[in-house]
């Protein structure tokens, strides 16, 4: 596994959730909870929790509908508020708190994560929009498509 230092920082990390149905591709985030008291703040609690990330400069990139909530037990219609952040620390690999399990933490491209995650055309905007945040607001090169890697067990340096 080469070093992930090296690959362009916009690079989506995904999480792949190895329940009883098989690997669920997803990406860090969830419900606000009372200790929250932003969607920023939800943001920063569950990537460390689901992934152990580090984040900074959380922008908001818009929401998309969820017309079934199936994914949450059928919660019905509801919006999923989006965001991108810069990655600043990948730590070991830890149990979520939530699930009582680890995370397969990916990885990916945008583009590929979007494909995984089966977001169809939404999903494609949606990790086009975060690459040109991160192109325009953070100064990082685009990610090119390639093989997508798990992040060791360890964690990872970033440059």
């Amino acid at each position: 596994m080469r070093n992930h230092s090296t690959r362009p920082n916009t690079a989506l990390h995904q999480l792949a959730d190895p329940g009883p149905r098989g690997a669920l591709p997803m990406l860090p985030g969830g419900t606000v909870e009372a200790t929250d008291a932003t969607p920023e703040d939800t943001l920063h609690r569950e990537a460390a929790e689901e992934a152990q990330l580090t984040l900074a400069d959380p922008v908001r990139l818009g929401w998309v509908l969820d017309e079934t909530g199936d994914v949450y037990g059928g919660a019905g219609p509801n919006a999923r508020l989006r965001l991108a952040a810069r990655v600043t620390a990948i730590g070991p690999a830890a149990v979520d708190p939530a699930t009582g399990r680890p995370f397969a933490r990916l990885l990916a491209a945008p583009a590929q994560a979007a494909a995984l995650l089966g977001w169809g055309p939404p999903g494609a905007r949606q990790a086009r929009l975060a690459a040109e945040t991160a192109r325009g607001r953070w100064g990082l090169p685009t990610a090119r498509v390639a093989a997508i890697e798990e992040i060791p067990a360890e964690g990872t340096q970033l440059s």
